[in-house]
């Protein structure tokens, strides 16, 4: 039977010190649970809609807003339980959600410092960097890139720790996540009693400028999505009609390549995008399924000088929607006459 929600009162701390206690575990689980449910019912609709999903994750014994259904493949709020504190950590793990977030930052550090020092209290911000097998998904610490408290960052710095973070996430063999955090005594807690619920609420509304600036997020409800039904295939196409201003590729997607939202390319591919020798980047025109994205662009890996298409928030949700592991992608890269360059994305068999 579910115990009355008390807040998080100093049992609720020591159960995770108890080895064998199931009891005091299964209480403290219980009011965590109760805490975090209050706690997005109370919420403004404005965090609501960014934060719609709301959970416990028992063996980890952790309770997290998330934006979405599985917290780990979008910007996440956690609340983390230990003997003697009560953590609050905004984390962003999955890579493209972390690019997003770099990208605004490197673009404009100025008022990603000043949103992070805008904070209340002692926040710590942890940038880690991260080897990442491409195949197996399986993440290696290689070093801190920034751990400190948000007001050692200045200009200088917060342009310097941006711009490499940036960098290094768009190499296939690096990610790197980072943390947000502030910590509060078990003893603090505990004496608010339920009014741990609207202290709560204030840290995370404060928290919503810095989340939208690394989103780039509209507020708006999101909903979750059935699968479709797989569109009919176009025609397979073995050459382009003018090498120079065209060419033709087909390539079997990876379940990593779906999940994030990329299709790499070949080193050959670079070339065609490429406006100068210093260019990292280009912006291009994706169509897909009778539809015109203008947000999605070309990276250029140079580990191993491959191109690889980042695909927009909605070219993305086509693509997990459209596809399945090992499914064939046909992509038309086209140099249109305003220096523009348009790419038409289609299943083919």
């Amino acid at each position: 039977m579910q115990q009355q929600f008390t807040g998080l009162t100093m049992p609720v701390f020591t159960a995770f010190g108890w080895a064998g206690e199931e009891q005091a575990l299964n209480f403290a689980l219980s009011q965590l649970e109760q805490f975090i449910a209050s706690l997005h019912a109370s919420l403004s609709r404005r965090a609501q809609n960014h934060l719609p999903f709301f959970g416990l994750n028992a063996e980890t014994r952790v309770v997290y807003l998330a934006a979405a259904q599985d917290p780990e493949q979008d910007v996440h709020i956690s609340f983390i339980t230990r003997p003697a504190s009560l953590e609050l950590q905004l984390a962003v793990t999955e890579q493209m959600a972390i690019g997003k977030a770099m990208k605004a930052a490197e673009r404009d550090s100025k008022r990603w410092m000043q949103l992070l020092q805008d904070l209340e209290g002692e926040w710590t911000l942890h940038i880690k960097q991260m080897e990442l097998d491409e195949e197996s998904e399986e993440r290696t610490s290689y070093q801190d890139l920034f751990k400190d408290t948000v007001d050692a960052l200045d200009e200088e710095q917060a342009q310097s720790v941006a711009s490499r973070t940036n960098f290094l996430n768009g190499e296939p063999q690096w990610v790197t996540p980072f943390t947000l955090s502030r910590r509060y005594s078990a003893e603090q807690v505990a004496t608010m009693g339920t009014d741990i619920v609207p202290f709560m609420v204030e840290q995370i509304q404060g928290m919503m400028p810095f989340f939208e600036f690394i989103t780039g997020r509209a507020v708006k409800a999101r909903t979750t999505k059935a699968k479709k039904a797989k569109p009919k295939r176009a025609e397979r196409r073995e050459e382009s009609m003018d090498p120079d201003k065209q060419f033709v590729y087909v390539t079997a997607l990876k379940p990593l390549h779906i999940r994030r939202g990329f299709i790499n390319l070949t080193p050959e591919h670079w070339d065609f995008f490429a406006q100068s020798a210093r260019d990292t980047t280009r912006d291009v025109t994706v169509n897909f399924e009778d539809r015109v994205d203008n947000n999605s662009s070309v990276w250029h890996l140079t580990s191993n000088n491959m191109a690889r298409i980042v695909l927009s928030e909605p070219v993305r949700d086509w693509l997990a929607d459209t596809f399945d592991p090992e499914d064939n992608i046909q992509v038309t890269a086209t140099k249109l006459d305003d220096d523009e360059i348009e790419v038409v994305l289609e299943a083919v068999e």
